[in-house]
């Protein structure tokens, strides 16, 4: 592979296994260090190990959609790597089931709105919000 992400740290949400993991798997090839996120602190496990181990991967567990479970993400990452650059919203929400016009007002607006990007910044300390 190329070293294109050569210096880069990336964290990617919902990468135990799956598209997730394969995006992380990428990253690391192309000479990125992950932290990766998903709810299964033993999945995650293997995964850091399928990636390479603790010097080109880390995880965090925890849900996508949990405001502190985003920072701690963020902080951590920069804790072991010393920055994040890339930042791939991988994780999936399925609140509800069922016809779209039964659908709960607060669950449509958490189908839309969550993504783990409510961290502060590293770069100005504030949190940044997106509304996908």
């Amino acid at each position: 592979m190329s070293n294109r992400f050569e210096g880069k740290v990336a964290v990617v949400t919902g990468a135990s296994r799956g598209i997730g993991l394969g995006i992380a798997e990428r990253l690391v090839a192309d000479g990125a260090k992950v932290c990766i996120t998903a709810r299964k602190q033993e999945a995650l496990d293997e995964a850091v190990t399928a990636l390479g181990g603790p010097d080109h991967a880390m995880a965090i567990a925890g849900k996508a959609d949990d405001n502190e479970h985003q920072g701690d993400a963020i902080k951590a990452t920069i804790e072991a790597f010393g920055s994040v650059d890339l930042l791939v919203n991988n994780a999936g929400i399925n609140p509800v089931y069922g016809p779209l016009v039964d659908l709960d007002l607060h669950a449509a607006r958490r189908r839309r709105c969550v993504l783990p990007t409510r961290a502060p910044s590293p770069v100005t300390g504030h949190a940044t919000y997106s509304t996908n």
